[in-house]
C-alpha cells in the first residue's frame, strides 16, 4: 500500500476508533505515557517496566540467543494487557505494546498523540537488523490472534525492517506455562524449523515473542534461524516473567487493628 494511503487510513481509523489503553481499556487521551498508556495507569506502567530491558542470564535459559530484551515484567497490569490479547480476542493492543517496544528498548520518540506511530531515528545509517521474525505459535492460528505476528509487523513499520516468517513447528508443543523448566526445555528441543528453502545467510535477525518466560522456546527458534544461516539473534517481547524486584512490588496492605469493644 502506498505509504500516504496508509497514513491517511490509519488516521481516520484512529477517528472512528479512539485507541485505547492496553493495561486498562480506557480511552487514551491527552498525553499518554510514552505514547501509549493512559494517565491513569502511567504509575503502574512505570512500575513494571524493564530497565534496563536487557534480560539477566541469570534469570533464564538461554543457548542460542544473542542478547534478549523486554520491555516490562509480566506482572499485573501488563500480564493483564497482554491475556487480553491473546485470550480474551482484544489482539489491537498489540499495537500499543510493539510501540512500547519500540520506545523503551529501541529508543524511539512516542507518538505525539494517541494513535500514531513512534519515530525511530536511526543516527547511525546501519539498519538495527536484516529482518524481523516472529515466532511460530503452537497451533495454527489466525493471523489477527497472532500476537508475535502482530507484534513484528508494527515493529516492522517503526523501525523500518522486513517481517519474515520462516519458522514452523516440527511436531506438537505443549503449553510451556504448564510446565517446570526441565519440561520447558524438553518440549520444544528440536520443536522449531526454517521452511525449506530459507536463506539467511549473514543476516542479524531480531525475534519477537510476547512473553519470555525461561528462554527456551526463544532459544529453540534462534536455533532454527542459526541452521538457515541466519549470523545472529537477538529476542525481543512485550515483558519477562521475573521476580520483581522489591522496589517494584506492590506494598502489602496494611493490616487493620480492630480495638476492642469496651462495651462487652
Amino acid at each position: 500500500m502506498n505509504p500516504q494511503v496508509e497514513a491517511a487510513a490509519e488516521r481516520l481509523i484512529n477517528l472512528l476508533y479512539p485507541r485505547r489503553c492496553p493495561l486498562c481499556g480506557g480511552v487514551v487521551y491527552g498525553t499518554p505515557w510514552n505514547g501509549a498508556v493512559c494517565s491513569d495507569c502511567a504509575r503502574e506502567a512505570d512500575r513494571l517496566c524493564h530497565q534496563p530491558p536487557r534480560l539477566p542470564a541469570t534469570e533464564h535459559e538461554f543457548y542460542a540467543v544473542n542478547t534478549a530484551a523486554g520491555a516490562f515484567y509480566y506482572a499485573d497490569g501488563v500480564r493483564h494487557g497482554i491475556l487480553l490479547c491473546k485470550e480474551f480476542g482484544k489482539p489491537w493492543f498489540a499495537r500499543e505494546f510493539a510501540d512500547l517496544i519500540a520506545v523503551l528498548v529501541y529508543g524511539a520518540e512516542p507518538a505525539p498523540v494517541p494513535g500514531r506511530m513512534p519515530v525511530y531515528q536511526n543516527l547511525t545509517g546501519i539498519p538495527l537488523y536484516h529482518a524481523i521474525v516472529p515466532v511460530v505459535p503452537r497451533e495454527k492460528r489466525h493471523p489477527a490472534d497472532n500476537l508475535p505476528l502482530l507484534l513484528a509487523r508494527r515493529l516492522g513499520r517503526i523501525l523500518d525492517l522486513p517481517v519474515l516468517c520462516p519458522l514452523v513447528t516440527t511436531r506438537s508443543i505443549r503449553p510451556q506455562k504448564t510446565l517446570d523448566l526441565a519440561q520447558r526445555q524438553k518440549n520444544t528441543n528440536g520443536a522449531y524449523a526454517c521452511r525449506p528453502g530459507t536463506d539467511l545467510t549473514s543476516k542479524r535477525i531480531l525475534l519477537v515473542d510476547d512473553i519470555i518466560t525461561s528462554g527456551s522456546t526463544v532459544s529453540a527458534c534462534a536455533l532454527a534461524l542459526l541452521a538457515a544461516g541466519a549470523v545472529a539473534v537477538d529476542a525481543v517481547c512485550i515483558a519477562a516473567a521475573e521476580d520483581l524486584p522489591r522496589e517494584k512490588q506492590k506494598p502489602k496492605p496494611a493490616k487493620r487493628k480492630f480495638k476492642e469493644n469496651s462495651h462487652q
